[in-house]
């Protein structure tokens, strides 16, 4: 497999905890310390310290939208005009994971006290209309291929329905699709262009979800190198396998003891290895980084 950054866009998104921002960066470019470096930005004092950022298409919302989650609350954001189009504070303690789901139901999912707030976004409710724990969760992800919601935290991966309507949605788990590992979750993604897998990450390794199976694996491009990283980053996979990473390195860390100002990219080769590219912005602090696609899959 050969992969080229002209090939296909490698956005990024980043939540810059020191510098209170959201942004996107571009993988192809090689010096991220340079001016004008910066593809798309977002800052404000509601962006103070985000833990959580998304992209998503929704046409309730007129398109292209990020989401974003920190100690200020969570919301909506239009990525063409940088409005907020919606935003609450009526959420948990560290809200780190979001979701809009396709009728306009936002969910924010907070770690310290397990609290997940589900709100009727498209109604314009800023209370939620349910809540119900969820440990340590850290990752929310609609499913359009199985109508589920996934969640993870702690050492659980479960997936939940959705019925009601978009003024009043509830979520339920699914008793017979909960699945445990050996370690704490901390992230949730995509597996972009195989919709029947995700991607988990935690302190022992990243690793493939396998729907169908119900099996965690850790068979897929760049696993040799993946293996390695045992630091609990949040992660992304492209469809054409290129992997970014946010490892966190003892030793390395800046601002905060959990923040990174470099992304670690994992590129596939035609033989079947993977060659290892750092982004390091000297002047960041970054938390998350996340695939920037606005598709759910």
């Amino acid at each position: 497999m050969e992969t080229t950054w002209e090939k296909a866009p490698h956005w990024v998104g980043l939540t810059d905890q020191k510098n209170a921002r959201l942004i996107v960066r571009d993988l192809a470019v090689e010096d991220w310390s340079r001016d004008g470096t910066v593809v798309w930005e977002y800052k404000e004092p509601r962006t103070r310290a985000c833990a959580g950022i998304k992209f998503r298409n929704s046409p309730l919302f007129g398109g292209e939208v990020v989401l974003f989650c920190g100690p200020e609350g969570a919301g909506i954001l239009s990525f063409k005009t940088k409005e907020m189009l919606y935003f609450t504070t009526k959420v948990g303690v560290n809200p780190h994971a979001v979701e809009l789901l396709p009728d306009g139901t936002f969910l924010v999912g907070s770690t310290t006290d397990g609290k997940v707030c589900v709100f009727a976004a498209a109604k314009g409710e800023v209370e939620p209309v349910q809540t119900f724990f969820y440990e340590n969760i850290h990752g929310a992800l609609w499913d359009p291929k199985y109508g589920v919601v996934w969640m993870a935290g702690r050492t659980k991966l479960s997936a939940f329905s959705v019925t009601g309507d978009a003024e009043n949605p509830h979520l339920s788990p699914l008793p017979e699709k909960v699945y445990t590992t050996g370690d704490w979750l901390h992230d949730l993604v995509p597996c972009y262009g195989d919709p029947k897998s995700l991607f988990v990450t935690c302190g022992t390794g990243i690793f493939r979800f396998d729907k169908e199976a119900g099996q965690f694996t850790d068979s897929y491009p760049c696993a040799d190198l993946a293996a390695g990283i045992n630091t609990s980053p949040a992660a992304g996979a492209f469809p054409d396998g290129v992997m970014a990473l946010m490892q966190v390195i003892s030793g390395q860390t800046v601002y905060r003891e959990w923040c990174m100002n470099q992304v670690t990219v994992l590129v596939p080769q035609d033989d079947g290895t993977a060659k290892k590219i750092i982004r390091i912005a000297p002047d960041d602090a970054y938390y998350k980084v996340r695939v920037c696609s606005f598709d759910y899959q």
